[in-house]
Parts: C-alpha cells; sequence; structure tokens
C-alpha cells in the first residue's frame, strides 16, 4: 500500500489506479423528447439483457443436471402433490434463481394442462429482512382479493392472523403452491447476534410455519419450499427441528468459468443489431466478470451497460473501450452523475472531505478543518477559493443528495457548538468520480499532502 501510495501524486492518478475510466456522452439535443420517435441505434431487444428476463432452455449454458434435479423435486405439484424441499445453494450470478424461475415456470404451466392451479411467488428475503414482512409480501403475490374477499393490510394485526390469511388465500385459489424464498439466509440472525435461539430466528419460524402447513392441517393445498443463498453453509445452521420438517436437499450451483460466461452472453447477442457488437466485447465482458467468481449476472449486466455507454456516445458499433468504461464501479457512475455539473469549488471541497476520510483515521471532521483543506486543494489547482459559509452552503445540496452528512454538534461547554461534516458514501470513489474531473485531477495527493491531512486533523 505504501509504495502504492507513494507513487499517486494527484487525485487524476488516485482514479486511474483504481480504474476509473471517464466516457463521454451525447450532446443535448435542441428537442431531447426525439429520442422517443427514432430507432434504438444499439439495441433491438434491450429486455433479453433484463436480470429477471427467464431466457429458453437453449440459451441456459451449464445448468442441465441442475434444472434436472430442480425438476425431479418440483415434479409432484403438477398432479397437486407435494414437491420435495429444496436448498440451491452458489455463489452470486451462478444460476441459482434464474433455473428456479425456468423450471418453476414450466411445472405451472405443465399444471395448468392438468388442471391443476398451481401458485408460484418467489420473494426477495433481502428486501424484506423479516418473518412478518415476507409473509406479508408472499400473502400479497398469492392473492387475488375480488376472488378472496381476504385482504393483507401493510401493518396492524399479529404474525399469526398474517399466516391464517395466507392460508385462506392459497386454499381458495391453488391446489399447490411453490414458494421460492430467494436469499433466505438474510432472515437468519447475524453471526454476532446474541441472545436469539436458533428456533426464534425469522428464517427458522417462516421455514417451520410453510413446511409443517399440511401437517397442522393449516392448508389443504399441498406447499412446496425452495430456498436459495449465496452461503454454502446456510443448511449447516438451520434448525434441527426445521430442518426435520423441511428435510432440504441441497443442490451446488458452481461458478461459471470464462467460456461459460461467454457463451451466456452470445445466446444473447439477439438484444442488439446485426453487426453493432464489435469481436472483443464478449470476450472482455466474460473475463471481466469471470475475475469475480463467475457472476453471470454482473456479465450480462456488464454486457448491458456497455451497449448504453456506446449508445449515449453516439457510437456506432459497442467497442473495447465501452466495455472497460462499464466495467468501472457502478457507484463511481452513480456519484460522477450526481456530480456532473456542479462548481468546481464544490467539488473541490467534497475531494476535500473525502481526502480526509481515506487518509487519516477520522471519519467525522469539523468544517474548519474541512476548509483549510480545501483552501489548499484550490489553491493548488489555482481555482477561486471562496470563503467557508459559502462552500459550507453549497454542500448542504449534497447533503440532500446523501453524500454527505452535516450536524451542528458539540464538544462540551468549553468548546461550544461547530459543523461536522461526514460522508455517506465510500470516500475512494467519491475520490475516483472527482478525479475524473479535467480540473479537479490535479489536486495533489502526494504523501507531503497526505501528512498535512494527517497535522490538520489532529487528532
Amino acid at each position: 500500500m505504501a509504495s502504492s501510495e507513494e507513487q499517486t501524486n494527484t487525485l487524476g492518478d488516485y482514479a486511474a489506479e483504481h480504474g476509473a475510466v471517464a466516457y463521454s456522452r451525447s450532446k443535448s439535443r435542441d428537442d431531447p423528447l426525439s429520442v422517443l420517435d427514432e430507432e434504438d441505434p444499439i439495441f433491438a431487444n434491450e429486455d433479453l439483457l433484463r436480470i429477471d428476463h427467464i431466457p429458453d432452455h437453449d440459451k441456459i449454458v451449464g445448468r442441465n443436471d441442475q434444472i434436472e434435479t430442480v425438476a425431479r423435486r418440483l415434479k409432484p405439484t403438477i398432479d397437486g402433490g407435494s414437491g420435495k424441499g429444496t436448498l440451491l445453494l452458489g455463489k452470486s450470478g451462478s444460476g441459482k434463481t434464474l433455473v428456479t424461475r425456468y423450471v418453476s415456470r414450466e411445472v405451472e404451466e405443465r399444471g395448468a394442462s392438468n388442471d391443476v392451479r398451481i401458485g408460484r411467488a418467489i420473494i426477495d428475503c433481502a428486501q424484506r429482512r423479516s418473518e412478518v414482512q415476507t409473509i406479508i409480501h408472499l400473502s400479497k403475490s398469492l392473492n387475488d382479493s375480488d376472488k378472496t374477499g381476504v385482504e393483507i393490510p401493510q401493518s396492524g394485526i399479529a404474525t399469526g392472523a398474517y399466516y391464517d390469511r395466507l392460508w385462506t388465500v392459497i386454499d381458495e385459489l391453488y391446489d399447490a403452491v411453490i414458494v421460492v424464498l430467494d436469499e433466505i439466509d438474510r432472515l437468519a440472525p447475524p453471526d454476532d447476534a446474541q441472545n436469539v435461539p436458533p428456533e426464534e430466528a425469522d428464517d427458522s419460524k417462516l421455514l417451520m410455519q410453510l413446511s409443517r402447513a399440511g401437517e397442522e392441517n393449516d392448508v389443504e393445498a399441498s406447499i412446496t419450499v425452495v430456498g436459495i443463498s449465496n452461503d454454502l453453509k446456510y443448511g449447516d445452521r438451520l434448525d434441527t427441528r426445521v430442518e426435520s420438517s423441511f428435510a432440504p436437499d441441497e443442490i451446488v450451483f458452481p461458478a461459471y468459468d470464462a467460456n461459460q460466461l461467454g457463451d451466456i452472453l452470445d445466446r444473447r447477442r439477439d438484444a442488439y443489431h446485426d453487426g453493432v457488437l464489435s469481436d472483443d466485447v464478449i470476450p472482455l465482458c466474460s473475463a471481466f466478470s469471470a475475475q469475480e467468481h463467475g457472476d453471470a449476472r454482473r456479465a450480462i449486466d456488464l454486457f448491458r451497460l456497455a451497449g448504453e455507454i456506446a449508445r449515449d456516445d453516439d457510437a456506432d458499433h459497442v467497442r473495447e473501450e465501452h466495455v472497460r468504461a462499464a466495467n468501472d464501479d457502478a457507484e463511481v457512475t452513480r456519484i460522477q452523475d450526481l456530480i456532473r455539473g456542479c462548481p468546481t469549488q464544490a467539488k473541490v471541497a467534497i475531494a476535500a472531505l473525502a481526502a480526509m476520510d481515506e487518509y487519516t483515521n477520522q471519519s467525522h471532521f469539523k468544517a474548519t478543518e474541512m476548509y483549510q483543506v480545501y483552501r489548499e486543494f484550490a489553491e493548488a489547482i489555482d481555482t477561486n477559493v471562496l470563503g467557508q459559509k459559502r462552500i459550507t452552503d453549497q454542500l448542504r445540496e449534497y447533503e440532500t443528495l446523501k453524500i454527505i452528512d452535516m450536524t451542528r454538534t458539540s464538544d462540551g461547554y468549553r468548546e461550544g457548538t461547530y459543523l461536522q461534516l461526514s460522508l455517506l458514501d465510500e470516500a475512494s470513489l467519491l475520490l475516483q468520480s472527482i478525479g475524473l474531473d479535467d480540473r479537479c485531477s490535479k489536486i495533489p495527493i502526494d504523501s507531503r499532502m497526505r501528512q498535512r491531512l494527517i497535522d490538520i486533523v489532529g487528532r
């Protein structure tokens, strides 16, 4: 780290060393709505690159064994029976959710051919984060209040009452239900949680209720539960009672290699117009994604974003430089969008705060400390130096954008009150984003300046 830092003389150097790449956007149009009447010059069918798109079987790569195994587990539901509890385990982007969506859709359609009413609900537990919120969303996903007369309030009733309404919905509308709990491990207590018995954890209570509903005569319809987790050891941590009732078979999804990722993208090239993709786009997207544990979701997203960047550049083809720009941290792009067009002085002030966060052992700073660093940065790149009040007022805009937090605080009676600043985004991302600005890229952050930051903070 030290040797790398010694070579980092400016903010532009920092951005380059962290892989940030600036890319241009198309010039503003006289009629910005004209884009609505134009054919997309790059994409023929961008929906093929949506993360929730379910492709046909011939476009699913390297997952035949997993598809067959999941299909065997869910097959009994085609005749209204109960499938086998299943846990799909593997790293993010290894095809777990895709395979589950694909197989469960096929099972639902074949059940309909047998006059079997199959309900299918795929719940993202990472967005719910509690047993109650998950059950509310599950109930709403399966419910048709016009047919059942059941309303699912967002709050105000007991957990048991939510389950009772879920059972009513299921029996009114379905012969069999497939419940997919994506990222089920997000309902488990954190590893450092104390005084939470395993049977009282939200994931345990949810799995227990769903897997035992038939045994307890809560429902007549069959319920099959599929859990999905990025944690390969999640099954080992299940409560013994849950393991007994849920009794899941575990299916492990290995990471994709670069060749498989390339095959996945090649089978989705129909998203683009013919002749738009240069030959190196798919191999480069695959190589970048293979470096991150073979994440197909990232590969597809990178493939899509490269096209969007090419379109924003008014390019005729998607080329290597568009992929490299897309490979930049998505958060850097987000922050670039937030600070694009803001005054140079505001960028310098944000850079000052981010550099203090990055190169000292503090995360909260007095406004007077930030202003000292701002002055040195501004003078170093020969830009106008504003007064502290004006700079503070400019930064308040970025408080509303959730980049900076500004709080009036006190160190006690003798010190009085003062304005305290801290970052709500990562310092590194802000430094990379601002380092892509032509003028701010010259801000010095060499060893002398880093020592100066430490001296100014002095804590």
